[in-house]
């Protein structure tokens, strides 16, 4: 009987261990080690933010693993030795014969420090509660959502929850007293989907009178004149600032021989393997250069990459056909109006991602929520 093991509870480590648990003998166990107890799509929290659906209804135990024959241990990994395939972790040592690492990202500390200052993380799932209290308060002054650094999870999201909220408000009526903008350190909005996507969605911020401040910076802010001041001595006040923190990996992803030099694991792009034997990494924790930028730091990836890693370590431990990644996924970009466009390509074109905006309609945005409902049901059942 041979030990595989899964660290993190997200899309790429579900979809490592049901891959490995569908490729693997019955014998063989397939064990899940993750920080959080439950799943969910992130996209959900902005459906959540918007109103139109609970945060809970789009919610699943990791327990339920269990039933689809993988052991779950509710855990934090503590240490990750990649020579020995083992890990120490809060519920004690785990070995196995196989390792696939997908333990997500964190936020940069000196972002997090601002943000407690006088600012919502908008990534924060436990934070909703309060920004819906606090957007039920805003009557007048400005909504600021900033991106504070790159990278950062889930490009689309910022600019999404931007225009989700700015409906929001006008639905209540409150538009012409409160005013909306966001900041980004990038020169485009959205750089990673090329200047078609980036200029669509400019303008459609700017058709919905919010105001777009790419390049730049947040530098520091303000909790007591509730202003942000930006590295190029601009200053922006707020009502209620609504903060994307920088991505870092892990601090036990950082301490490990797994790291590159950028602090990430660097494994390679087509296989995910990493310089350690039987040890695969997938989804946010890792940093996957392509021509011009970096691979989106989204589920799409993570998703696929978790597939492919488990399969070529089934095929490390009892041979078999071995898979690599072609670089296409897609995005969504939703829209107010129940309104999605996509954003879909080969991300590892060369000299530059070969990426297409399909226009939004109503037919993608049932197409987004089938993708969701699939995904639970399938994971998580």
């Amino acid at each position: 009987m041979a030990d595989f093991l899964v660290l993190g509870g997200g899309f790429g480590g579900l979809a490592a261990a049901h891959e490995l648990r569908r490729r693997l003998p019955r014998g063989d166990r397939v064990t899940v080690v993750a920080m959080s107890d439950r799943f969910f799509v992130g996209f959900a929290k902005l459906w959540d933010l918007a109103g139109s659906r609970p945060l809970a209804d789009g919610t699943r135990m990791l327990e339920r693993l269990e039933e689809r024959g993988i052991r779950f241990v509710h855990a934090e990994v503590t240490s990750i030795d990649a020579a020995t395939c083992s890990v120490q972790t809060t519920a004690g040592p785990i070995s196995a014969d196989g390792m696939v690492v997908a333990l997500g990202a964190g936020y940069w500390p000196g972002h997090r420090e601002l943000i407690e200052a006088g600012a919502y993380n908008l990534y924060h799932a436990p934070s909703l509660p309060d920004i819906h209290t606090a957007l039920n308060d805003l009557t007048d002054g400005r909504l600021l959502v900033s991106i504070m650094g790159t990278p950062y999870l889930c490009p689309p999201a910022p600019y999404e929850a931007t225009l989700l909220l700015e409906d929001r408000l006008r639905s209540a009526g409150l538009r012409d007293r409160v005013d909306i903008a966001i900041s980004t350190p990038a020169p485009l909005t959205l750089p990673v989907a090329g200047p078609d996507a980036s200029r669509f969605l400019a303008e459609e911020l700017t058709a919905a009178g919010v105001g777009v401040f790419t390049e730049h910076t947040v530098g520091s802010i303000d909790p007591d004149r509730r202003t942000v001041t930006f590295q190029n001595s601009r200053t922006l006040d707020f009502e209620l600032l609504l903060a994307i923190p920088a991505a870092v990996p892990p601090p036990v992803i950082h301490a490990s021989t797994l790291a590159g030099p950028s602090g990430w694991i660097e494994p390679d792009r087509r296989t995910f393997a990493t310089s350690a034997e039987r040890v695969y990494a997938v989804g946010d924790c890792t940093l996957i250069h392509t021509a011009t930028a970096q691979l989106p730091k989204a589920g799409v990836f993570a998703e696929a990459a978790g597939k492919i890693a488990a399969t070529n370590l089934v095929a490390d431990v009892y041979g078999g056909d071995r898979l690599t990644f072609d670089g296409y996924g897609y995005c969504f970009l939703e829209l107010p109006g129940q309104r999605v466009a996509t954003v879909a390509g080969d991300f590892y074109a060369t000299p530059r991602p070969d990426v297409r905006l399909s226009p939004p309609d109503r037919a993608s945005f049932s197409a987004k929520q089938e993708w969701e409902e699939e995904r639970l049901n399938s994971l998580l059942g």
